[in-house]
C-alpha cells in the first residue's frame, strides 16, 4: 500500500488497528533503553522502558496470527493481551487504557476519526479511575491532555493521519511540561518516562502512516546496554517507604475492582487496579507482597504474580556495574548480614518434624531446630516448594540482567533439578550443582557474589563459581552416629559398636556430592587433631586461604577450630554460622564442618 493512501485513511478496522499497535510497539521498544535511563518516578528503579516494552511485546506476540477485521473484537483481544503482559506502573496504566478503549468501541465493526476520539476519551477516563492517587506530571497527564485535545477537535479531522499527527504535537508539548509538574523530575532534569513512552507509541503510528513501513519489532527480550548518565544519582535514596513493586493478575467472574482496591489500599502506594470484569491486573508498591496476595486471592484466582525489589534495582543502577544476580538455597548457611551485603537471594528448604511442616530460616531457625531435634521421632527435609522457587527466580531475574544460581548437591536433594525446571522460562539464568552443602556450598556462593558485585559478566561469574565448586573442600566432624542409624545410613549394630568404642568419624563430600568417611578417631581430641591434619594436608603450599565454619549446636567446637586455623594460616574465617537442618539431620547435634578454598 502506498504511503499517500495510508495517509488518507477514513476508517480503522481490526486489521488496521493491529498494524498501528505493532508500529507503536516497534517505536517504543527501540527507545525503551532511554526510558529506563530517565525513569525516576514514582521510584528511581530504571525499568519503565523495559516494563512498557514487555507489555507491548506481549500484545504483538498474542495477536500475531489474528486477522480479525472487527475493531470491537480486535480491541478486546489486544486489551486482554495487554493485561496478561502488563509490567510495572506504566504498563498497568497502558493496559487499562487499552481496556477502556475496547469498552469504547463495543458493538462497532470499525471506527471513524470522531468515533476514535470518543473511544480515546473513555480510555483516558478509565485510566484515571484505575489509579488510587493519580499525580499530575505523569503518563496520565499526557493521556488526559491528548484525549481532551482529540475530543475538542474530533469534528475537524479529515482522516486518521490528520487526527494522529495533530494530536501527537499536542502530546509532545504535554510531555515536556511534566518536568515542571513533579519536583523529582525537575531535580533530575528529565521528563516523565511513562509519559514519553506514550508519546513514542503515537510517533510509531504516525511514522507508519506517513512512510507505510513498520520498524523492526523486537519480539524477544533483547537486552540493551544502558548508560544511565547519572540521572539516578541525582535522586538517590537509601530507603524506600514501600520496597516491593508487586503485581498480580487475577481471573474470575464479575470481579469487583473497587472492592479489591479498598481491601488493599492500606498495604502500600502506587496502587493500580486495572482490567475487565473477568480479568484484573493489580499493581502496588508494598512491604508485604504475600499479605497482599492473600487478600486478592479472596476475590478471584491468582493467575500470575511478579515481585521486584525496587531498592535493589535502584542501588544496582547507582553502582553502575553489577549486572548479575546470585541465587542459592538455605542449605548454604551464609549469615543474613552477608546475604544482604551481596544481595544473595535465598530460597528456603522445607522441613517436617513429627508431621509439622516448617520453612527453613523463615518459620524455624537453626537454633530452634536443634532444640527440637533430640526429642523428635521423625524429622525430614525436602526441597523448596515450586512456588517459592518460581517467585524467587522471577524476582532476581527481574532485578538483574543475568542470574547465576548455585544449589545443594543433587544427590542429597531434588532442589537442583527443581531449579532447572523452574528456571527454564527465564532465558537469563544459569543453574549449577555445587555437589556440596552447608559451608561447602556457602563459599562458592560467596565467591560468585563478590565477582558479581565487582561488575563481572554472567560468563565470568559462572567461571568463578565453577572454579570454586571444583576447589572447595569440606570436612565434617560427627559427635554421634545415632542420626546415621536413624536415617538408615548405618546399621544399629555398627552404631552400637561405634558408641562403645567412642569412634568419632570425619566425613567429606565426594565429587558427586555423597558423604564418605575419610577418618576415624577414638574420642574428641583425636578427632579434632585429625580434622586439622586433613586441612593442613590440603591447604599447605597454596595461597589465599578462604574458609568458613558451621556447627550443629556446637559453638565451642567451632570457636576452637577457628582459633587453630587462624594461628595456622593467619586469616580470619569468612564466617562462622549455625549449620542448616539439612546438615543437622545427617550429622546430628555436635557436628562441626570446616570448608575452605585455596589457590594453587
Amino acid at each position: 500500500m502506498q504511503a499517500v493512501n495510508i495517509a488518507r485513511i477514513q476508517y480503522v478496522d481490526g486489521v488496521r488497528f493491529r498494524r498501528g499497535v505493532v508500529a507503536a510497539a516497534s517505536r517504543l521498544i527501540a527507545n525503551s533503553p532511554h526510558l529506563d535511563e530517565i525513569n525516576v518516578f514514582p521510584v528511581p528503579d530504571g525499568d519503565t522502558g523495559a516494563n512498557m516494552a514487555g507489555t507491548m511485546r506481549n500484545i504483538v506476540r498474542s495477536t500475531g496470527n489474528s486477522l480479525e477485521k472487527s475493531i470491537e473484537k480486535m480491541s478486546a483481544l489486544i486489551a486482554e493481551s495487554a493485561l496478561d503482559g502488563a509490567k510495572g506502573n506504566s504498563g498497568a496504566i497502558l493496559a487499562q487504557f487499552l481496556c477502556g478503549f475496547a469498552e469504547g468501541v463495543k458493538d462497532l465493526p470499525r471506527l471513524s476519526p470522531a468515533e476514535f476520539a470518543k473511544a480515546a476519551s473513555l480510555a483516558a477516563r478509565r485510566s484515571c479511575e484505575a489509579i488510587s492517587d493519580p499525580k499530575d506530571g505523569t503518563i496520565l497527564s499526557v493521556i488526559k491532555d491528548w484525549a481532551s485535545h482529540l475530543h475538542a477537535n474530533s469534528n475537524n479531522y479529515k482522516d486518521f493521519h490528520h487526527l494522529l499527527s495533530d494530536s501527537l504535537e499536542y502530546a509532545q508539548t504535554s510531555v515536556k511540561a511534566t518536568t515542571e509538574k513533579l519536583a523529582v523530575l525537575k531535580t533530575a532534569g528529565v521528563v516523565d518516562a511513562g509519559a514519553l513512552g506514550f508519546v513514542y507509541l503515537l510517533e510509531g503510528i504516525v511514522d507508519f502512516l506517513e512512510n507505510g513501513k513498520i520498524e523492526k519489532c523486537i519480539l524477544s527480550d533483547e537486552k540493551s546496554s544502558k548508560s544511565f548518565s547519572g540521572v539516578q544519582a541525582k535522586v538517590a535514596v537509601e530507603e524506600l517507604e514501600f520496597r516491593f513493586c508487586t503485581e498480580f493478575l487475577i481471573k474470575g467472574e464479575s470481579i469487583d475492582k473497587d472492592a479489591v482496591r479498598g481491601a488493599i489500599a492500606h498495604m502500600g502506594d502506587s496502587l493500580i487496579v486495572a482490567g475487565m470484569p473477568n480479568s484484573v491486573k493489580i499493581h502496588i508498591h508494598t512491604n508485604d507482597p504475600d499479605a497482599v496476595e492473600k487478600i486478592v486471592a479472596g476475590f478471584a484466582d491468582v493467575d500470575t504474580r511478579k515481585v521486584d525489589d525496587m531498592l535493589v534495582q535502584h542501588k544496582r543502577l547507582l553502582a553502575d556495574g553489577r549486572k548479575v544476580g546470585i541465587l542459592t538455597d538455605s542449605t548454604c548457611d551464609i549469615p543474613v548480614d552477608i546475604q544482604k551485603k551481596y544481595d544473595i537471594r535465598v530460597v528456603p528448604m522445607r522441613l517436617s518434624i513429627d508431621g509439622e511442616e516448617f520453612i527453613d530460616q523463615v518459620t524455624l531457625s537453626s537454633s530452634e531446630f536443634y532444640k527440637i531435634l533430640p526429642g523428635a521421632t521423625k524429622a525430614l527435609t525436602s526441597q523448596p516448594s515450586p512456588g517459592d522457587m518460581k517467585r524467587t527466580y522471577a524476582s532476581v531475574s527481574s532485578d538483574y540482567e543475568d542470574v547465576v544460581s548455585l544449589h545443594v548437591a543433587k544427590v542429597l536433594s531434588g532442589t537442583f533439578q527443581n531449579a532447572i525446571t523452574v528456571s527454564r522460562p527465564f532465558d537469563n539464568v544459569c543453574a549449577l550443582d555445587t555437589r556440596q552443602l552447608s559451608v561447602g556450598l556457602g563459599l562458592p556462593v560467596l565467591e560468585a557474589a563478590r565477582a558479581a558485585q565487582q561488575g563481572a559478566t554472567a560468563a565470568e561469574v559462572r567461571r568463578v563459581a565453577e572454579n570454586a565448586i571444583a576447589n572447595v573442600k569440606i570436612f565434617v566432624t560427627i559427635d554421634t552416629l545415632d542420626y546415621a542409624v536413624r536415617g538408615g545410613r548405618m546399621s544399629k549394630g555398627q552404631g552400637l559398636i561405634a558408641k562403645v568404642l567412642n569412634i568419632k568419624p570425619i566425613l567429606q563430600f565426594a565429587e558427586e556430592g555423597s558423604p564418605r568417611v575419610v577418618a576415624k578417631s577414638f574420642g574428641y581430641k583425636r578427632q579434632e587433631d585429625a580434622l586439622i591434619k586433613l586441612v593442613r594436608e590440603n591447604a599447605y603450599g597454596k595461597g589465599n586461604m578462604r574458609y568458613a565454619i558451621s556447627h550443629a549446636d556446637a559453638p565451642e567446637t567451632a570457636e576452637k577450630f577457628t582459633r587453630i586455623l587462624k594461628n595456622e594460616f593467619g586469616v580470619e574465617p569468612e564466617f562462622i554460622t549455625q549449620a542448616s537442618p539439612v546438615l543437622g539431620l545427617h550429622s546430628g547435634p555436635g557436628a562441626c564442618a570446616v570448608a575452605f578454598i585455596v589457590d594453587d
